[in-house]
């Protein structure tokens, strides 16, 4: 009895140690989820005031408070940086998206509503900033490759959405979905990078799309 009570003392002491260790395991993973985030929200400050080509690692861990190192640490590259910070402004947009598309059901309203969360706001737009970025280097890193068609599926499939719903409540005609999706996006594209550039305005953007997007798509 006396050996099988000293045995349990050994387990319980294990068990209460291993319980520890998983306790210890889980803070440092939460400390490593706030770090990365800290230096993903210091890289969308700094790419605001910018050009993406001309930022550093030096300068996204001065505006997270952060030694470079340590920003390495925990991002192996500044592309890593890039690609990460790209996913979480897009994913953001994502549940944005999903929020403004589904408060309304007049195919309309929400063709009018993708288009503006499409644009952007003006040249400084970071999410848009990276979409450029990502478009220069998908050739030759297949991170950001990836990353860009995941995103730019999404915004596919939202689009594709909103056309069937408009086909079947008898707002929009049928087309051929594919072919309409190749035009229009190049198109949204193209008013794209004119706003950035600051040739138009995002008013103006928002008008000729909602117009060439109509034309095709409204029952006559």
């Amino acid at each position: 009895m006396v050996h099988a009570w000293g045995a349990n003392r050994v387990w319980m002491a294990g068990s209460s140690t291993g319980r520890e260790r998983m306790a210890e395991q889980g803070r440092t993973q939460e400390r490593g989820r706030q770090a990365r985030r800290k230096v993903v929200e210091a890289a969308l400050a700094v790419i605001a005031e910018r050009p993406v080509a001309e930022i550093q690692v030096q300068q996204i861990a001065d505006r997270a408070g952060m030694s470079p190192a340590r920003v390495l640490y925990y991002f192996q590259s500044r592309d890593q940086i890039l690609a990460e910070t790209f996913r979480w402004s897009e994913r953001l947009l994502a549940e944005r998206r999903g929020r403004e598309l589904g408060a309304t059901g007049d195919p309309k309203a929400r063709l009018d509503r993708f288009i503006r969360l499409y644009l952007p706001i003006d040249r400084h737009d970071v999410s848009w900033k990276l979409w450029l970025e990502a478009w220069l280097r998908s050739v030759t890193n297949d991170e950001m490759s990836r990353t860009a068609d995941e995103i730019d599926n999404a915004w596919k499939r939202d689009l594709t959405a909103i056309i069937d719903d408009g086909v079947a409540s008898g707002i929009f005609r049928s087309v051929a979905v594919e072919a309409f999706l190749a035009s229009f996006n190049a198109l949204l594209d193209g008013l794209a990078v004119h706003v950035l550039i600051g040739r138009i305005g995002q008013a103006e953007a928002v008008r000729t799309a909602e117009e060439h997007a109509l034309a095709e798509l409204e029952s006559s």
